[in-house]
């Protein structure tokens, strides 16, 4: 996520989400996705691909905390290095701040394990799509993947290239993953064809909207996911309070104490901008999405003239 006007970007994504909901669906067509009870999903897998630490929490990581409760198991695989998202450290030392942050995430995320891909922030574009498609469409395969959350790579407007570069290289794998000649040398270690069957992706800007899932039981989790990604919640304050005092203004609030001005700071950012989401569709607190699901158009053929073998 792009620091350097976080709230300009705020408050344009408060405005892009409006739209995208009345967009080519509208708000009538939108399905709102509430916790199930019980596990569900177990024996299921997710992942949460982002170049980016913070991105999953910022947009998605409520939704993620309730399939996990539901009985999924849980990845994170991050395709930047995130070099670039300090405020005073040297290029080394944000790599490894943002390492250590990355673990501090898992535990307040629930999920598993975190797999970086170690492509240099803000330079993704000069990497081609197919070897990053490669490499998830191994992941996909070794970890038996269902469900994805991501970038939209049909989102608009984006002018981040780590965004937008995985974004299409996720949408290309989840079917790829599934091509019996598509990567055959996987199979010599074991590994066999799997499709992706749930996608959840998220935008900065205008998106489809036609999924809104109710966070309002797993906002606490999300809060702590955002509160874990301190080297980068710190650089969001920071420049806030540099581009304030230019003014000769002061956040009292976020001038103080870290972690009170990082607890400040995802309420601010955050937590009201989930509420928005949530209140259009008479929720507490949601997060939205452009959703595509499994394909179903030969299940009733299918139920009707299959045999058992």
């Amino acid at each position: 996520m792009e620091r350097r006007d976080f709230f300009g970007g705020a408050l344009g994504f408060l405005g892009a989400s409006q739209l995208s909901a009345q967009g080519p669906a509208g708000t009538s067509d939108v399905f709102i996705e509430r916790a199930a009870t019980g596990e569900p999903h177990k024996g299921k897998a997710l992942a949460l691909i982002t170049p980016h630490l913070d991105d999953g929490p910022f947009f998605a990581c409520g939704t993620v905390a309730k399939l996990l409760k539901e009985g999924y198991a849980g990845y994170f695989i991050r395709t930047s290095n995130d070099e670039k998202d300090s405020y005073d450290l040297t290029l080394g030392e944000t790599v490894a701040a943002n390492e250590r942050d990355t673990g501090e995430f898992l535990k307040a995320s629930g999920l598993q394990r975190a797999f970086d891909l170690g492509y240099r922030n803000h330079r993704m574009d000069d990497v081609a799509r197919t070897e990053i498609r490669a490499r998830l469409i191994f992941l996909f395969r070794l970890l038996k993947v269902d469900t994805v959350f991501s970038y939209d790579p049909w989102g608009h407007y984006e002018e981040n290239p780590d965004h937008y570069v995985t974004a299409q290289a996720v949408e290309a794998a989840c079917w790829m993953s599934g091509g019996h000649l598509d990567m055959p040398e996987h199979f010599a270690a074991g590994l066999k064809p799997h499709s992706v069957m749930e996608k959840y992706y998220f935008a900065r800007g205008p998106q489809l909207v036609n999924r809104v899932v109710d966070i309002g039981p797993t906002l606490e989790t999300k809060l702590a996911c955002l509160r874990s990604c301190r080297t980068m919640m710190t650089h969001m304050i920071k420049d806030l309070n540099a581009s304030v005092a230019e003014r000769n203004l002061r956040l009292p609030a976020l001038a103080g104490d870290e972690a009170a001005a990082i607890a400040e700071f995802t309420k601010v950012a955050v937590e009201n901008r989930d509420r928005v989401v949530g209140g259009k569709h008479g929720l507490d607190y949601g997060e939205e999405f452009h959703y595509i699901g499994p394909d179903k158009s030969l299940d009733e053929y299918v139920s009707r003239n299959a045999v058992r073998l």
